[in-house]
């Protein structure tokens, strides 16, 4: 996890959001905008390269809005529009550039998005491509991008727009990943697992979504620990978080890194927070940017008695064991055994509350055994543990 970065960040949030210290988040997947005009390409770069100095882990997905203007049906950036056969060569070129432009800064993009929201013409930048048009174009050019390649970031992850390349074998050979938003995916029904992005062996990521409505008419109640702000942050945004994971998707970037209803406060004085606080929905995320690491492998776990919570557990391959428990319930829970596959010889927990911003967690280890003395209702907690 994950977090968007497009605009100027003071190097502390950048540390704040990408470190693993103390007071810091852990995020190692970070999402940019690929301006359609190269000035603009500069914007980012200095936090981009930061981040990717700070943090060894961190990796980048770009994601353009829109082509250029002139490579477009409606000659212009905005609207909509789909982009001219004639000109898909150019628009790889056009990817190509920014990736080598970049590199120059220090920057290594691991990961290029053919187009954010191709099922979408809002006013503002934007083009629209067919699942047919994003395979023909990703059969023909996908293996000259200089990156990994992502299609489709579909509003609603609407599965319209990446078949067309998975049952193509020629497009299928230059798909990495296929990508979409969170945004009406429950009520369309793509909340779910994808049956044929699995077949084809093609990880699945969750690009972009965000959610604030505790605030109601701007009421200033992000910067501490209003109850309808952990209340929306834990039963709607984190809750998010454990099914993407339970329908087998691989990365969740929220939208946006630094903004009063996300991880870093933007000092909005409407909203009540300070620019550059850590805000409880940065704390709460951190549960899993910080401890479940790019690599991890999701695995089965059993946690004796605690029918009312959600949990996921990971392992690294390295001798390292990450549970992430998710107790929305009203219930307190006292000696909870955690069941391991396997004997445990040290272990620690965190957790995060209304009043608890990962604080330590009580954890006890016997006979290679792990119990929880104690976990509060409405809370997250993550346990690590090592053999």
């Amino acid at each position: 996890m994950w977090a968007v970065v497009t605009e100027s960040l003071t190097d502390n949030e950048v540390k704040s959001l990408v470190g693993m210290g103390e007071r810091e988040l852990g995020f190692s997947l970070l999402r940019t905008i690929v301006d359609p005009n190269p000035d603009d390409w500069p914007r980012a770069a200095g936090n981009l390269a930061l981040a990717k100095a700070y943090s060894k882990d961190v990796r980048i997905l770009a994601s353009p809005w829109t082509p250029p203007a002139h490579m477009k049906s409606n000659n212009s950036l905005n609207n909509g529009g789909r982009l001219l056969p004639d000109y898909y060569g150019a628009y790889a070129d056009h990817l190509n550039a920014y990736i080598a432009y970049m590199l120059e800064q220090g920057v290594e993009i691991d990961v290029m998005s053919v187009q954010n929201e191709p099922d979408y013409a809002p006013s503002y930048q934007s083009a629209e491509w067919s699942g047919d048009e994003l395979r023909d174009f990703v059969r023909q050019y996908g293996g000259e991008i200089q990156a990994e390649l992502l299609i489709a970031e579909s509003l609603r992850f609407n599965r319209d727009y990446t078949d067309p390349s998975l049952n193509d074998p020629e497009a299928l050979a230059n798909v990495d990943y296929v990508g979409g938003h969170l945004y009406d995916a429950e009520n369309s029904g793509n909340f779910s697992p994808y049956e044929l992005a699995e077949e084809k062996n093609v990880p699945r990521w969750m690009t972009e979504w965000n959610y604030h409505r505790a605030d109601g008419d701007g009421a200033a109640i992000w910067g501490g620990s209003n109850e309808a702000v952990w209340d929306e942050t834990l039963d709607v945004v984190l809750a998010s978080v454990h099914q993407s994971m339970e329908v087998n998707w691989s990365a969740y970037i929220w939208w946006w890194s630094l903004r009063f209803y996300s991880f870093l406060g933007d000092g909005d004085s409407q909203y009540g927070t300070e620019r550059g606080q850590i805000l409880k929905r940065g704390w709460a995320f951190s549960h899993y940017s910080k401890f479940v690491r790019p690599g991890y492998q999701r695995i089965g776990v059993n946690l004796e008695g605690l029918d009312a919570v959600e949990v996921t557990a990971y392992e690294s391959g390295t001798g390292e064991w990450v549970v992430v428990i998710l107790n929305r319930s009203d219930n307190d829970y006292a000696n909870i055994d955690v069941e391991m596959p396997m004997s445990v010889g040290s272990a620690e927990a965190y957790i995060t509350s209304r009043f608890e911003d990962r604080a330590t967690l009580s954890v006890t280890v016997e006979g290679g055994e792990v119990s929880v003395p104690a976990l509060s209702a409405r809370s997250v907690a993550t346990l690590v543990m090592t053999n």
